[in-house]
């Protein structure tokens, strides 16, 4: 008789590993134009694929297979006595033929050979070991093929290789970081599409983001040592519900409950803490084991500079093509922070202020979007956001930060008071940009800028050129 132990060879583990590496190979074959071109990074994806994995990976727990009846079949006939097994494939003869092909597995056969055969004879027991082994592999197979349909199926489900997601812009010239980091949110990206392809058309905004992250060049870069740490990552999941016996480990959530009786008596606990500490206590042991290996944490770049800081004129006079392009800047600039590892501190300026601090790009940038969206209106005083900025300037780590203001700057001179300001924060190591809207600029502002661009003919010929498509 069989002396070896027929099992369903599909285990939970190796379905799970098989599924995350089937995610990982699709995605990053799906991805790797825009992984290249940086449009993605490579621990982004991962963070994605590893997100999507918790959530689908207990469904292979639950997945009931097809096959479980004809599994419970052979196992409660695989030790058949000679004339019982017989007359089982006499009875299953028809089942059999509707299950497999002649090719695979020819019942008729084994029934006509086993008849023939002495009951108690060697070659008899051997042909029916043979029968069971060649029935046990073809179900085995069956089983594989079906398990992994169900990982395929998982895949499919996964956002980025559903076959209508993309990141190539309205032309298909290139991929869109902005659209990545609002895959989530598509509402938000239709209203960011407007300032996008501004902000790539525009060339004194590109001349503008150039010269930015030139800036940046041969200063030094720390890491954040508490960045790339997951609360998730130091939380222990509950123990599995598919118990198979008993082990000696550390792991709380699975103790036996005389271990308990030790952790709370004050002459054993001791004992305990020693047994804890060698992985010594007695525990559950479950038939499938949980995939704790997670992703490598990426510290953050943390620049030596400080954060861009952007004064935005959203008066009245900043309206229409003005709102457009001095929106898609501040975009562009805010996308500029991952390449330099620096913040950006947007100040909005009007009669009165609004700020908001973009530390981490894929984060805050709803938080950005919404703040684009408010409309450009009232009048212009420019003194309370100077005041914020040069604030700022004098908060330690922000001494070397970029200010870019953005206005039309028909507004009255500055005073000595605040030029004065401006020109000891040049000292410090300040650099000061401008992007000029107005027709007729007050140019005590501009002198104070290491460079700035004239916006106003580009405008005019927008407008001109816009009107034309509408004509």
């Amino acid at each position: 008789m069989h002396t070896g132990k027929r099992t369903r060879n599909i285990r939970l583990k190796d379905l799970k590993t098989a599924y995350l590496e089937q995610l990982r190979e699709r995605s990053r074959a799906r991805m790797e134009e825009y992984i290249q071109e940086r449009t993605v990074l490579e621990s982004e994806l991962e963070e994605c694929i590893w997100e999507y994995y918790r959530q689908t990976a207990p469904s292979l727990q639950e997945f009931y297979s097809r096959y479980t009846p004809e599994w419970e079949v052979f196992y409660e006939h695989e030790t058949l006595p000679p004339t019982d097994f017989l007359i089982f494939l006499k009875r299953m003869e028809t089942a059999f033929r509707k299950r497999y092909t002649l090719a695979e597995l020819d019942v008729s056969y084994y029934i006509g050979r086993l008849s023939r055969l002495p009951e108690r004879s060697e070659e008899r027991a051997a042909l029916q070991e043979l029968f069971l082994d060649k029935w046990h592999y073809l179900l085995t197979v069956k089983e594989y093929d079906y398990q992994y349909q169900h990982l395929f199926r998982l895949c499919e489900g996964f956002q980025i290789l559903d076959k209508s997601f993309g990141l190539k812009t309205e032309g298909n010239l290139r991929g869109s970081r902005v659209k990545w980091l609002l895959r989530n949110h598509p509402e938000l990206y239709q209203k960011v599409i407007p300032y996008e392809k501004a902000m790539e058309q525009n060339r004194q905004i590109r001349e503008l983001v150039r010269c930015l992250g030139k800036n940046a060049g041969g200063r030094k870069e720390s890491f954040d040592s508490l960045s790339g740490l997951r609360a998730d990552s130091l939380i222990r999941h509950a123990s599995q519900s598919d118990v198979e016996g008993v082990t000696l480990g550390d792991d709380l959530n699975s103790l036996q409950p005389v271990e308990y009786c030790y952790l709370t008596d004050e002459v054993l606990h001791p004992f305990f803490m020693q047994r804890y500490v060698e992985k010594r206590l007695q525990q559950f042991d479950s038939y499938s084991h949980e995939d704790t290996s997670t992703p490598s944490p990426e510290k953050k770049k943390v620049s030596s500079q400080g954060p861009y800081i952007i004064c935005v004129d959203t008066s009245g006079s900043m309206r229409e093509e003005r709102e457009r392009l001095a929106k898609s800047a501040v975009l562009a600039i805010a996308r500029l922070t991952e390449a330099t590892s620096r913040k950006c501190y947007v100040i909005n300026f009007s009669e009165d202020i609004q700020t908001l601090l973009i530390r981490d790009l894929k984060t805050d940038f709803p938080m950005l979007v919404d703040f684009l969206q408010r409309r450009f209106d009232g009048g212009t005083d420019a003194r309370p956001a100077f005041a914020e900025a040069l604030m700022m300037l004098r908060t330690h780590g922000w001494q070397r930060a970029d200010v870019v203001m953005i206005s039309d700057f028909e507004m009255p001179p500055p005073d000595d008071v605040l030029l004065a300001d401006i020109h000891r924060a040049r000292l410090r190591g300040t650099s000061f940009y401008a992007l000029v809207f107005g027709s007729h600029p007050e140019t005590d502002y501009l002198h104070e800028c290491e460079k700035y661009w004239d916006m106003y003919w580009f405008e005019k010929s927008s407008c001109f050129y816009f009107a034309n498509i509408v004509e």
